[in-house]
């Protein structure tokens, strides 16, 4: 597949937790040791990574995330808009939570598999989901609980080393509400503390949400969290830690391809950790987009 691709475009957020450690020389000489053909270009926001990773896929190029999972969703929105059949992405997991990563094997295992998996250039069709024609995320659309949780990473001026204790301190406070989502196949209303429908198998850094999802299946894996009370989530944290948590009697799960959310009150989410508002009254659809991108494995 090599002859195929021109060099490599590697998108660097430089302020990603590890790329900061890293640095820029230290991205290139791992690039080099490989003796994979490159171009490294520096962003610091969202906009500017969308411009670039359309550019370069209009280009045909491959183009590589090298960040967190935000930046994945940056770079693949770009690639999308430019509208190019068969669109090739890498990852580099140089961010905080890296779920994206661990959905796709060895690229989750750390920088240097990342980087071999570069080298070797093996590709993976892969699952997209559209949200209200607007946007389209990699790995988790989450309502609610962990909305507020990645709304106050976003508003803090220095972040948490982690997801964990931003669970935490959200937990103490946060008031569940009502939502009434529908499917092709059935309807759910009342109030939750959560919900999810993920792409991948993690989100939060590590909490295996969905053990069982896959990233080509067509389909995404709905997750619906009832209320709990302080106790309970001292409880249920770790099994939802661990992916033993889908017997509990507080999550309802089912699988779909289409999914509406609809509620009285703003509606909080996050797309792959990024935070996101809609006024009261407007609904939040998503749609699979089955193996729409060649992911890098």
């Amino acid at each position: 597949m090599s002859g195929e691709l021109r060099p490599l475009v590697v998108i660097f957020n430089r302020r990603a937790l590890a790329a900061r450690a890293l640095g820029r020389s230290g991205l290139a000489e791992g690039l080099r040791e490989r003796r994979i053909a490159h171009q490294i270009v520096e962003t610091g926001g969202p906009d500017e990574a969308r411009a670039m990773a359309e550019e370069a896929a209009a280009g045909g190029y491959a183009v590589v995330a090298a960040g967190g999972d935000g930046t994945a969703m940056d770079v693949v929105n770009g690639i999308l808009a430019a509208g190019v059949p068969n669109p090739v992405m890498g990852f580099l997991p140089l961010g905080t939570g890296n779920d994206l990563g661990r959905a796709l094997g060895r690229v989750g295992s750390g920088l240097e598999r990342a980087l071999d998996a570069l080298a070797e250039l093996q590709v993976r069709d892969i699952d997209v989901a559209r949200v209200n024609d607007r946007e389209y995320f990699l790995n988790v659309l989450g309502i609610g609980f962990d909305a507020e949780v990645a709304r106050r990473r976003s508003t803090r001026r220095v972040h948490w080393p982690g997801y964990f204790p931003g669970i935490v301190a959200t937990m103490l406070s946060y008031r569940p509400r009502t939502y009434r989502v529908t499917w092709p196949e059935g309807e759910r209303e009342g109030a939750a503390l959560m919900a999810a429908a993920m792409n991948g198998t993690c989100e939060g850094g590590g909490f295996q949400l969905a053990p069982r999802a896959r990233l080509e299946d067509g389909l995404l894996d709905i997750y619906w969290i009832d209320p709990i009370s302080l106790w309970q989530f001292s409880r249920y944290v770790w099994a939802v830690r661990w992916g033993t948590h889908e017997r509990l009697p507080v999550v309802h799960k089912w699988q779909t391809g289409r999914l509406k959310v609809e509620s009285e009150l703003p509606l909080q989410y996050h797309v792959d950790g990024e935070y996101r508002e809609l006024a009261a009254g407007e609904p939040l659809e998503m749609v699979v987009c089955p193996k729409r991108v060649r992911m890098i494995v």
